[in-house]
């Protein structure tokens, strides 16, 4: 065996040994030292009689496709996709001759492009290796059970209930206070699956779902992710990016919301005629995001639900959008206008309409704990994003309580800052983060099981709280049902 051939197994083995935390690391790794090897090989007199690492970007290029049938999409490998496709397309014609065997290897090539490529190299990789996931991304299964609920005439819903594995499901059930946790449309179960494990050790029996057809993704019962049309996945993100700000986002925005509220009322029923092989719980506390949050606080806004439901304790909403608050901005008619006026304003008709937060605000009658990114601290947040929230919570009979963790995202109330730490800097706080990317998970955890046992008439006794001095590091808003000494104890050991 040649001296090349000792170099490429003995970096294969480095490979394997040096993996040992980050699975996805390790075919990163080996995308990179495929790519890596065709660049430095007119370097390395001993690597340019191998004829067969003109094959090794092609190699390169389909181990990046496969990453996403078995990672999922990874925002950090980008990069590293892009240049192995460049690349690709770059030696295409050197593979075609190479098949016809009329290739001949010529290696008077410029330092130039080799130092060009390897800078490219470096920097896709580095984004790669040092973005990729903390924990491990796959759905977790000890302790975890799904039920398929069939809804009347709407998709299915499958249930994913979070107990304490070995345990009797029904004793289980009544003795620890439930969380109902309605996810995010963008992301789904997969993106809290961490996070309803953390409460489910904290003492905690918690219940989330994701509806077929409609979450991006959908988890069946096998653990499958089924994600819903192009079309509908076009419409979740022009909604989420532009629904507090025009009219035909908004309006689906309210059609989602009201869609979670007919979800949450119909699990509590489930939970109630015990569809979910679970003891009607004498405490439930629900918490959702996104779409689902802002249906919550109407929810808890209505005397009807409220009287209906006094198993529902508390509410955690996280980043609500308080899509029902907006109205789309109207002009006075025009009158005694010009021609030209007139038909200058039936073409600004065409224009997206704006829409305003001007509409009634809820009054939560239930505790409610809003949690935001700390950006709502900045004035211009404060008048925009988080204008209904805000104002909601200033109602004087308003028993709501804000909580803003320093440096917190919109996204880090959940598993992203551990899973996808790319997604976390990009939507980011506006200060530096009091916690650490793989903190995120247990704090949150924390916070909402905390918030939990402050409005729960019963102990929890496996709530764990956070030890972090994070009180100086939190902002706190609180509305006529809470004090502030007493709502800052959901911080203290």
């Amino acid at each position: 065996m040649n001296r090349p051939s000792h170099t490429l197994i003995g970096f294969f083995k480095i490979l394997v040994y040096a993996v040992d935390m980050k699975e996805i690391m390790l075919p990163e790794l080996v995308i990179v030292f495929l790519l890596l090897l065709p660049v430095i090989r007119p370097l390395i007199k001993g690597l340019r009689a191998h004829e067969g690492l003109a094959w090794f970007p092609l190699i390169a290029l389909l181990v990046c496709i496969g990453l996403v049938p078995a990672y999922g999409f990874r925002s950090e490998c980008v990069p590293l996709f892009v240049y192995a496709l460049v690349v690709n397309i770059r030696k295409l014609h050197t593979l075609i001759l190479s098949v016809k065997r009329a290739y001949t290897a010529s290696y008077d090539e410029n330092l130039a492009p080799i130092l060009l490529s390897l800078l490219f190299l470096s920097l896709g990789a580095g984004i790669a290796l040092y973005f990729a996931p903390l924990v491990d991304t796959a759905l977790l299964n000890q302790g975890v059970r799904s039920v398929r609920l069939i809804d009347g005439t709407r998709n299915a819903i499958i249930a994913r209930i979070y107990e304490t594995p070995d345990a009797n499901v029904a004793q289980t059930a009544d003795a620890q206070p439930l969380i109902l946790m309605v996810p995010p449309e963008l992301g789904s179960v997969p993106s809290i699956d961490r996070l309803c494990g953390q409460l489910r050790d904290n003492g905690f029996t918690v219940i989330s779902y994701s509806r077929l057809g409609f979450d991006a993704p959908a988890v069946s019962e096998d653990g499958k992710l089924h994600y819903p049309s192009f079309a509908n996945l076009v419409g979740l993100f022009n909604t989420s990016i532009s629904g507090t700000d025009t009219e035909k986002p908004n309006q689906r925005g309210k059609l989602i919301e009201q869609g979670r509220q007919q979800d949450i009322e119909f699990l509590l029923s489930s939970i109630r005629a015990d569809r979910l092989g679970l003891a009607s719980p004498s405490s439930v506390i629900l918490a959702a995001y996104d779409a689902g949050a802002s249906a919550l606080v109407m929810l808890a806004a209505s005397p009807a639900f409220v009287a209906a439901h006094p198993e529902v304790k508390g509410i955690i909403a996280v980043e609500s959008p308080l899509w029902s608050v907006y109205q789309t901005e109207t002009k006075a008619p025009l009158e005694n206008a010009s021609w030209w006026t007139t038909l200058w304003d039936n073409l600004a008709n065409l224009w997206p309409k704006p829409v305003r937060a001007t509409g009634d605000l809820p009054r939560p009658a239930i505790p409610t704990l809003f949690l935001v990114s700390d950006k709502v601290t900045n004035q211009k947040e404060r008048n925009g994003r988080y204008s209904p929230v805000v104002r909601s919570l200033r109602l004087p009979s308003s028993s709501a309580l804000l909580i803003a963790v320093e440096g917190a995202g919109i996204l880090d109330y959940a598993d992203y800052p551990a899973k996808h730490p790319l997604y976390s800097l990009f939507f980011s706080g506006r200060s530096r983060a009091a916690w650490r990317n793989k903190d995120f998970i247990a704090g949150t955890a924390s916070l909402m099981g905390n918030f939990a046992a402050l409005v729960l008439d019963q102990p929890v006794a496996g709530i764990r709280h956070w030890k972090t001095g994070l009180s100086d590091k939190t902002y706190f808003e609180t509305g006529g049902g809470w004090n502030l000494p007493e709502a800052r104890s959901i911080l203290l050991p």
